[in-house]
């Protein structure tokens, strides 16, 4: 069962809309119409079948671009077994088109936070980094407390099909003419610095920085239009731009590690079921779509 994204028509919401002007320019994944609710056996739930019932309406998750392809299996598996429709949305805004956005301006402080509260039509959301969805809490858009981690991505080097500039380990950024490319938003920003601090490589590395991107898919795209040599991103994204990047894995020591977690938001309106979506993504057959993308499972 595939769930397919719907791009919305306005990406931006201006100031001054209510909330239904939102809700229409909302970036989408239409799901299929809910199955019904199981009776008990393999992989369904007498409480799933109860939470099913006293909620109408699907729940709403919005996923930044880059973690959606195993959130949509995952998806559509809960939904098979349980009955419970879900909606993913996608951020519309720096990751709607596949280009190389280079972050100028305020664009760069632009983050999927902003966009889930001028919606507020979803009921969970995920993030590529724990520390947005503390961000969430801090700004109220985030319950505390609720909130999972699903599994982790790894960093990475990712370089143009064929790696022109013979890049084979995280100190050959440092070369003179490397251009080095890093996101400054969501879940790669600061990633670098983790990265090169911890081998004494942030000067050097630094000085062939070339390109500040807006989010995963512009690195991405940034990489696969050699726009830059290399940028810094995660093993997972090989399917983001498949037959068009490759992954340079860094050493062992080098690697650091950010959870993909899923929180309930402050204005769900489904949130029974909702939690019930959000628990099942932590369990083992959910996590294995991700293993699937390239995540590693703890």
């Amino acid at each position: 069962m595939d769930l397919r994204r719907e791009v919305p028509l306005v990406a931006h919401a201006q100031q001054g809309r209510n909330r239904k002007d939102l809700a229409r320019s909302a970036p989408r994944l239409r799901g299929r119409p809910a199955l019904r609710p199981r009776r008990a056996g393999p992989g369904a739930s007498e409480q799933g079948e109860a939470v099913s019932r006293r909620n109408s309406g699907p729940v709403r998750v919005f996923s930044a671009r880059a973690c959606a392809a195993p959130l949509e299996k995952a998806a559509a598996l809960f939904q098979q077994r349980t009955g419970i429709e879900v909606q993913i949305s996608v951020c519309a805004r720096h990751c709607a088109k596949p280009v190389a956005e280079e972050a100028v301006g305020e664009a760069g402080s632009h983050d999927f936070l902003q966009e889930i509260a001028e919606y507020r039509i979803h009921d969970l959301a995920i993030s590529g980094a724990e520390y947005l969805l503390d961000d969430g809490e801090v700004r109220g858009i985030v319950q505390k407390g609720r909130r999972r981690t699903i599994a982790y991505r790894t960093s990475a080097i990712i370089v143009p099909r064929g790696n022109p500039a013979g890049v084979r380990r995280l100190a050959d950024l440092a070369r003179p003419g490397v251009r080095v490319g890093i996101s400054v938003i969501d879940c790669l920003k600061g990633l670098w610095e983790d990265v090169t601090a911890r081998q004494g490589l942030l000067d050097p590395i630094r000085r062939n920085i070339t390109f500040h991107a807006n989010g995963c898919v512009a690195i991405v795209e940034a990489v696969a239009q050699n726009v830059v040599d290399a940028a810094f991103g995660w093993t997972g994204f090989a399917h983001l731009a498949e037959g068009r990047i490759e992954i340079v894995p860094l050493a062992p020591g080098q690697q650091i590690q950010r959870g993909t977690c899923i929180g309930l938001l402050s204005f769900s309106r489904q949130a029974a079921a909702a939690g019930q979506f959000m628990d099942f993504l932590a369990t083992p057959d959910a996590q294995a779509c991700y293993r699937e993308f390239g995540w590693t499972i703890r």
